[in-house]
């Protein structure tokens, strides 16, 4: 025996020592070259994504030089014309040659058509008098006219839009805008051009690559022109998408391609990106909305595609390395056969019963093992504490010695039902049980049950767990749940109130001060010249308490639905929203002239409503208290904050004093008088609740007769990695 022993020792030594190394050594020539394979298709494929965005912008940016060159020769040719027949002939021309452009109009300063050329089923056609259009409020006219003569404004790549309705099917269109001069080189008239902008997304689409990388077409505020999905298209202008933007679906790529000068690639969890810009108005001048502005051409890659490319080549490695491993190990196997099998038998066998009593007593919970007929045959150190057993009290008894009395007969059937179809059955099973320890005391415990198959026949594996811990837990959970139910049912009662609160001011209390208001201007109307000058005043005083009773009526609401609004997060750019704010004020009051000065680009977290609640408040409170300022002058920046994204607000108003400022953000509270500052004394508080609903805060710094600056302070927004 001990020179078999010996010899299996030997034998297994040899194999280990000729099959192992090869072995590695195969796995590490294998993977070395499925490294390099795929390395080299990445670097491939980025080559090929690079050559791909290169093209797209050469052919962008061509096309867009022809189109603006076209639309020079077409005003050159216009400025040696010597009346409209001759212009309407020009265009009908270069139109049947230049499909592309499906509508050219000539207009005069005033932004009134003069001449109308529309291709019809493939035909130039002009438009009779009657049908000619005053264009001046377009915003690509009144751009078009502060052109120089010899430029040219391209609007935005955009939908066709006739009488307010998205034409359908979608005839993508760019307005080509320049100035016509007359003999003197003054501007005499508008040419505008409208261009088919399907050839050019056609021309782009030409450059995708089948089952490769896919080309993007995307505008300056991050939505699709040209996506992979057509659905993703013209979401700026389609309700229904306007959440399909890239700024909106891949935040970390749009931050990482407009940090970007002209060109860069990224890398995300599921693809791969090559990008490029291109600049149309390169002075910046123009507001985004009104200009064709900066494009994006992006190249996509997905890892699926990546690796799908490259996934037969390194299956075939793999293949063949399995092979190579696979001879080894048989011709190291036949080479040590009749001894290892031995060797591996009694070494198995021995390790496995000290790894089993290893198991047994290691395990956290208490272990019994019993027979088909339900006779303990083994248990371990956690058994015997658990039931205050000693080993030898317990091996040979049944297993109904640790069964409450009530149940031990009931057990004995469910042992014999189980024994006939034993199965595994987990921890718990949703059973409330219960053990008995050698005093007689219970304990509520839980079991879990495994049939063994060993060479003596069946055994029962029994792990028990001490479940008095978890029952108290579970109690009280239920407990904790009543109780939250309960809160749940009576915050849902008080939101019932709130809610009919809020019908009835906005219904019962509305009506009766449209009847004071009403009845009032009819009985002044009715005596006008009957009443002197103190009933008359009388009569105004009624009419102004109903018209700022209805005006309080409407900030309560207001700050009601607030407190009651749900918070969606998301990153916002405050910039738009102040500047929507400030349009909004101006119109309001286009006798003010007022200097505002708003940071650009500055995005926090917030909630896109509740924010803009917030800015309309505070901007129209700016507005208020500059009224009597030699120079107003409203500023929005960024602060430094250590805790979080600080904005403020800053004006060279009236101002207040600091002692008072622990008033300012409560309901109905006034620093000013309402005859010099009208208002309710609302939109603070609203701005209050607004900041609280998102989590950040907002406070005020001032003086008497040197302006307001008030803070918001929002969560911080991560930078995306």
């Amino acid at each position: 025996m001990p020179i078999r022993m010996d010899q299996g020792k030997n034998v297994l030594q040899y194999f280990f020592l000729i099959w192992l190394p090869l072995t590695l050594l195969t796995v590490f020539v294998t993977t070395g070259l499925i490294h390099n394979q795929r390395q080299g298709a990445r670097a491939t494929a980025t080559i090929e994504q690079q050559a791909q965005v290169d093209s797209a912008r050469s052919l962008l940016s061509n096309w867009l030089s022809r189109i603006e060159a076209d639309a020079l020769y077409l005003a050159g040719q216009l400025a040696l014309q010597q009346s409209e027949e001759q212009a309407t002939a020009t265009f009908a021309t270069f139109q049947r040659y230049h499909p592309q452009y499906d509508r050219i109009r000539l207009l005069d300063l005033a932004g009134y058509e003069q001449i109308r050329v529309e291709l019809t089923d493939g035909q130039p056609l002009a438009l009779p008098a009657a049908r000619l259009q005053d264009k001046s409020q377009r915003y690509y006219v009144q751009l078009g006219l502060q052109q120089p003569i010899g430029s040219v404004y391209f609007s935005p790549f955009e939908l066709n839009v006739e009488h307010g309705e998205i034409e359908r099917p979608f005839h993508p269109t760019i307005r080509v805008v320049t100035p016509v001069a007359d003999a003197n080189g003054h501007p005499k008239y508008l040419l505008v051009i409208n261009y088919r902008g399907q050839y050019l997304l056609d021309a782009l689409a030409s450059l995708d690559k089948p089952n490769k990388s896919a080309l993007w077409l995307v505008n300056a505020n991050g939505y699709w022109l040209k996506a992979s999905d057509p659905e993703k298209n013209w979401g700026f202008m389609l309700s229904d998408r306007s959440d399909a933007s890239l700024s909106q679906q891949y935040v970390s790529l749009w931050s990482q391609i407009i940090r970007a000068e002209n060109e860069g690639s990224a890398t995300t969890d599921d693809a791969i990106y090559h990008f490029a810009s291109l600049d149309f108005d390169p002075r910046n001048d123009t507001p985004l909305s009104q200009s064709l502005g900066r494009l994006y051409l992006i190249s996509q890659l997905s890892y699926d595609q990546f690796y799908g490319n490259s996934q037969p080549a390194g299956r075939s490695l793999w293949q063949a390395g399995g092979l190579v491993i696979l001879l080894f190990a048989l011709l190291s196997l036949m080479l040590a056969r009749s001894i290892a099998q031995r060797r591996a038998s009694e070494s198995s066998l021995a390790t496995s019963e000290s790894l089993f009593r290893a198991m047994i007593e290691a395990a956290p919970d208490a272990i019994i093992m019993t027979d088909p007929k339900g006779t303990i045959t083994l248990m371990n150190e956690q058994a015997m504490v658990m039931f205050d057993y000693d080993q030898d009290e317990l091996i040979g008894q049944k297993v109904e010695v640790l069964i409450p009395p009530e149940a031990a007969e009931r057990h004995v059937r469910h042992r014999e039902g189980y024994v006939q179809d034993a199965q595994s059955r987990p921890m718990g099973m949703g059973l409330s049980l219960s053990a008995r320890r050698k005093d007689g005391s219970q304990l509520p415990v839980e079991i879990s049950l495994s049939p063994i198959h060993s060479p003596s026949g069946q055994l029962i594996f029994c792990a028990i767990r001490d479940a008095t811990e978890r029952r108290a837990t579970e109690r009280k959970i239920r407990q904790l749940n009543e109780g939250l139910a309960r809160q749940n049912t009576e915050l849902q009662a008080v939101n019932g109130e709130l809610e009919a609160f809020s019908y009835s001011v906005s219904h019962d209390l509305r009506a009766p001060l449209r009847a004071i208001d009403g009845f009032s201007k009819i009985l002044q109307t009715s005596l006008e010249g009957k009443l002197d000058v103190q009933e008359a005043d009388y009569f105004n005083r009624i009419r102004k308490a109903a018209q700022n009773m209805s005006t309080l009526i409407d900030d309560l609401l207001m700050l009601a639905r607030v407190t009651r609004a749900d918070v969606k997060l998301a990153s916002v750019n405050l910039s738009r929203v102040a500047s929507s704010a400030i349009e909004r004020l101006r119109e309001g009051q286009p006798d003010r002239q007022i200097e505002v000065h708003i940071e650009p680009n500055i995005k926090v977290q917030a909630d896109p409503a509740l924010l803009g609640v917030a800015m309309d408040n505070l901007l129209g409170n700016a507005f208020k208290f500059t009224a009597g300022a030699v120079h107003p002058r409203i500023e929005v920046g960024r602060a430094e904050s250590e805790d979080g994204d600080v904005i403020f607000v800053r004006d060279n108003g009236v101002g207040f004093d600091m002692s008072y400022a622990e008033k300012l953000f409560i309901p109905f509270q006034r620093l000013h008088s309402a005859r010099d500052f009208p208002g309710t004394g609302i939109g603070l508080a609203s701005i209050s609740r607004v900041m609280n609903k998102l989590g950040g805060r907002v406070w005020a710094e001032s003086a008497v007769g040197q302006g307001a600056t008030f803070y918001l302070q929002f969560k911080r927004v991560e930078n995306e990695q």
